[in-house]
């Protein structure tokens, strides 16, 4: 099944338009030469010249991916089959748009739910500082929340901060703070944590951001990652995790289906 298919099936309840494109900030736009079916996307952007406008000038080195591309790529004669590329050039980044325009559909259904007991059997929280580091809604800070005394919710999306943070405001969760950054920029000083967790946030740029994990959790404190995939195969990550010099430990259920992988580590 291609990714966008995977999309449509997991947000059945949206429709997508060229012009979503323009809710996307600007490292969002820096991946998507790795993300985007060239010849479909590229006869998007014929079709949609302020979509390309935008694209570039929020990303200018953007150029090297598109001039090529759009130069070898064109949309023919047929409307039908043209409206049908840009559908499948936008639903293969569907996730990036979701992010911004629809957070509560995210929210909603995002295809993994944590119990606060698979991670609370690794991790204790209660009276810790801790931080959700690429919370996406927030499922697992505002999950943890009651337990510990601070959560930072760590999010580079406007979209998806705003939403956790009038979420948070719905809720009185007055021990939860939404902050914007990376993995790889955790904007929190040395040694602050005492838990850091990730979920299915890691690998934009692995190494930098396991790295910056343990520049910002305390020693003695703990990192832990929850990872999933639908495939009862081993997760890309996990070679490197699990090798000097992170030296994760990994928990899970290797015959379940979707594979739930809880990989932690005590800095």
């Amino acid at each position: 099944m291609t990714y966008s298919k995977k999309l449509r099936e997991l947000f059945p309840d949206i429709s997508l338009h060229a012009e979503d494109l323009l809710w996307l900030e600007t490292f969002q736009i820096k991946y998507l030469p790795d993300r985007v079916p060239v010849k479909e996307f590229a006869i998007l952007l014929h079709t949609y010249p302020v979509v390309q406008r935008y694209l570039l000038a929020k990303h200018p080195l953007l150029a090297e991916f598109l001039d090529p591309v759009m130069e070898n790529h064109k949309p023919g004669p047929d409307e039908s089959l043209v409206h049908a590329q840009c559908q499948e050039a936008l639903w293969e980044i569907a996730d990036l748009i979701v992010y911004n325009k629809y957070p509560e559909q995210f929210d909603k259904q995002g295809p993994i739910h944590w119990k606060r007991e698979e991670i609370t059997s690794l991790v204790p929280l209660e009276g810790k500082v801790m931080a959700d580091v690429g919370a996406g809604a927030g499922r697992i800070a505002f999950l943890l929340a009651p337990l510990a005394r601070t959560v930072f919710a760590v999010e580079p999306v406007f979209g998806l901060r705003s939403y956790m943070k009038d979420k948070a405001a719905r809720e009185g969760r007055d021990n939860l703070y939404v902050m914007d950054g990376t993995l790889d920029s955790i904007p929190l000083p040395d040694g602050s944590l005492d838990v850091l967790i990730t979920s299915n946030a890691l690998g934009w740029n692995l190494q930098e951001e396991l790295r910056e994990i343990e520049r910002v959790v305390r020693a003695g404190g703990h990192a832990l990652h929850l990872l999933w995939s639908k495939e009862k195969v081993e997760h890309p990550f996990h070679p490197a995790l699990t090798s000097p010099p992170w030296n994760y430990s990994c928990v899970g259920d290797r015959e379940a289906t979707p594979l739930k992988l809880l990989y932690c580590k005590a800095i």
